[in-house]
């Protein structure tokens, strides 16, 4: 009844308050060593605790002064901060032209960036392509505020991240705009990276469409190298690529942040850098006062940035322990027998396919079984990846046991995943809690193998 006295845009948003029920479950009971052994080892979370303490060291040195208790520069991030990502960027992403101060717009985490650079690009009802697998929060980035449709692209068992996959954008492209639905631009995800002939094809994509390229690079400096991807490709911003012939520059934007290179998820700080549109930044900032960055946060990565000896060490260490992460948990699956994509090099994660433990009588797609079909156009996240009724049955049984067990990995369901069974499984935690989080989930699938998996 109290849902009556709300306005009809947050009656909508009640259920999407109610989609991150599991995560918080997770996030309100992590493992501590110390302070809560019994608690949930996260190994699902794109979030990287292998630097944490050398970072905290360094926090705890600088001084803190009354400008960083005062509103700062203003809500679209401090000069100073602004001239270090200039730095950062024309030094560490080797773009075709330098990147300035009036380049950038910084926004309280690169959620706040999404949701900004959408309410410019689109009108409400309008889309935006995404490739599947994708961040689960893009649903709600580009929809919740702005009113944009997040049109997932499928892949049809083809590489994600090639040359072919702009022909899936193509398709969707035509299917969505017969059906009335504009398509404003698209968001190229990483952490794998698109060679420089799969990022020309997508620019030359967006310039006969005439729709924006949305370059997510926030895992540009979270490489590593490991006798798994010797050949796998490295990483290229859409800044290296010079433009001329292929794409008007005002139609091409990066995105990054403090979350992902420099493990600091809980200091949100996001930046939209757009070299050639200003008509865009100006736009963006009318609304910018809504998620305004924190001076505290700012000054931080500002010190950072600017401090090269210690970034310089600190990118190395961080590839050095992300590289090990990897073979580790690459190792143990190998071990019990699950396959992941392979040659990976860069995030915190990877993609394994657990369906030879849990069951391999999968579903083909829309084969109805009393659940609803697949959608490609996704306008709210109570709409999210329609499923056959089993197979979410399955997720279940399986989310129940790696909670008895106090071990959390991430199903595929929640990135839009093209077959069910696949689960992401982040390496990405000190060397001591990943041990025991493997330990735990060997546990569970050892129950699992015993009981001959949940077919579907």
């Amino acid at each position: 009844m109290s849902e009556h006295t709300l306005s009809q845009r947050a009656q909508k948003n009640v259920p999407e308050g109610e989609a991150f029920g599991k995560l918080v479950e997770v996030f309100a009971n992590l493992y501590d060593k110390e302070i809560n052994p019994d608690g949930v080892v996260s190994l699902g979370i794109a979030e990287n605790g292998l630097m944490h303490e050398e970072l905290v060291s360094y926090f705890n040195k600088l001084d803190i002064t009354r400008k960083h208790l005062t509103y700062g520069d203003g809500p679209f991030g401090s000069r100073a901060l602004r001239s270090g990502l200039g730095s950062f960027f024309s030094d560490y992403f080797l773009p075709i032209r330098k990147v300035l101060p009036e380049h950038l717009l910084v926004a309280g985490g690169c959620t706040s960036i999404i949701d900004l650079i959408s309410f410019a690009i689109a009108n409400e009802g309008d889309g935006i392509l995404i490739g599947r697998p994708l961040y689960t929060s893009f649903l709600n980035d580009v929809h919740t505020r702005a009113g944009a449709k997040m049109v997932s692209v499928s892949s049809e068992g083809g590489d994600p991240m090639s040359e072919r996959m702009v022909e899936q954008y193509e398709k969707e492209l035509l299917k969505q705009e017969k059906q009335g639905t504009k398509i404003r631009g698209i968001i190229l995800t990483k952490p794998c990276n698109q060679s420089v002939n799969t990022l020309k094809a997508y620019m030359r994509f967006c310039q006969k469409h005439h729709i924006h390229l949305i370059s997510d690079e926030i895992y540009a400096k979270s490489i590593y190298k490991t006798p798994h991807n010797a050949d796998a490709i490295p990483f290229t911003s859409v800044l290296a690529i010079n433009t001329t012939h292929l794409i008007d520059d005002n139609l091409v934007h990066v995105l990054y942040g403090m979350s992902k290179d420099f493990s600091c998820n809980g200091l949100r700080c996001g930046v939209l850098l757009s070299q050639s549109n200003p008509a865009l930044l100006k736009s963006i900032q009318s609304v910018a006062l809504f998620s305004w960055p924190v001076s505290i946060t700012e000054y931080y990565w500002t010190t950072l940035l600017n401090d090269r000896k210690f970034l310089d060490h600190y990118f190395q260490e961080n590839s050095r322990k992300l590289g090990e992460g990897y073979v580790r948990v690459t190792d143990f699956l190998a071990a019990e027998g699950i396959k992941w994509v392979e040659g990976s090099n860069a995030g915190f994660f990877l993609w394994a396919d657990f369906r030879g433990v849990l069951g391999e009588e999968i579903l083909d797609k829309g084969q109805d079984d009393g659940g609803e079909v697949e959608a490609a156009t996704i306008e709210r996240p109570s709409q999210v990846y329609k499923t056959s009724k089993k197979a979410k049955e399955r997720d279940d049984w399986f989310y129940a046991k790696l909670m008895e067990k106090k071990v959390y990995i991430a199903s595929g369901d929640a990135f839009f995943a093209e077959e069910h069974g696949w689960y992401r499984v982040s390496f990405s935690v000190p060397s001591e809690v990943l041990e025991v989080g493997l330990k735990r989930l060997a546990g569970v699938l050892k129950e699992v193998k015993e009981e001959g998996g949940r077919k579907v």
